[in-house]
């Protein structure tokens, strides 16, 4: 990723149009706005950790297929969280994995499943600990991202950061899941999948109601095994009705 040209003006409208924000909706768009002009991407995925699972708040041209493939494939084994709980600053996959094993790693086998080369993450902070990720990904040389891209990232996250301590006075825990269970911290095709594996549904039924093939609706169940360590559909559906159960009001 190369920084395309950006004035000091556009720099302090970004940084301003951030730190002002009063709800996440208007932090969401104000980010995507800022990412655009002054990193020179247009994908925006926008998470808050519940734990160590990113949960996703806002995202901008990014395929619902792609989110879902991080969440099942990545999510709270994302080895950008780990970095960043270490050193919060804004930094790539290729930084992580190093030039020999970047290409033949996970991140970057999902990368290039949806068309891009390289992704950069920055942190997002609250009273001082990692709260969220802000992530972009684009075209490039294989996952480089030059270092005004990474400062004008870094510049972008601790503005989103003073914005969130604001929303967090106003009354929003951004630590806090948004309910439903489990299932809430999935993106929005996994979570689908998930309600209906636990309401006994076959993947038949699960295909036709979501207007997706089988051998999608088997992929999902099979990363959701995977991810919840159970051995076969039964265990599952089990998991997450157990969890379920534990998160619904009392």
């Amino acid at each position: 990723m190369q920084a395309p040209r950006v004035t000091e003006a556009m720099l302090a409208d970004c940084v301003a149009s951030i730190a002002c924000s009063g709800s996440m909706s208007e932090l969401g768009h104000a980010c995507q706005r800022a990412v655009s002009r002054l990193v020179g991407t247009r994908t925006l995925g926008f998470y808050l950790l519940d734990g160590s699972m990113p949960v996703l708040k806002y995202s901008h041209h990014v395929d619902p297929g792609m989110l879902d493939d991080y969440t099942d494939r990545l999510g709270a084994n994302d080895p950008l969280i780990e970095s960043l709980h270490q050193r919060p600053v804004a930094t790539t996959g290729m930084s992580i994995y190093g030039d020999r094993h970047w290409r033949h790693s996970e991140m970057f086998r999902l990368l290039r499943r949806w068309g891009y080369d390289g992704n950069l993450c920055g942190p997002l902070c609250l009273d001082g600990a990692l709260a969220g990720i802000l992530y972009t990904a684009g075209p490039g040389d294989g996952g480089g991202s030059d270092e005004l891209v990474r400062v004008r990232m870094d510049i972008i996250c601790r503005a989103s950061s003073m914005a969130l301590d604001r929303i967090a006075e106003s009354g929003f825990t951004p630590h806090a899941p948004s309910g439903g269970g489990v299932e809430a911290a999935l993106a929005p095709r996994s979570a689908e999948v998930a309600r209906l594996v636990r309401l006994g549904r076959s993947n038949k039924e699960i295909a036709r109601a979501m207007s997706i093939s089988e051998n999608t609706v088997k992929e999902h169940v099979a990363n959701l095994r995977r991810r919840f360590g159970v051995r076969n559909r039964t265990e599952l559906a089990a998991r997450l009705s157990a969890q379920a159960s534990r998160a619904a009001p009392a």
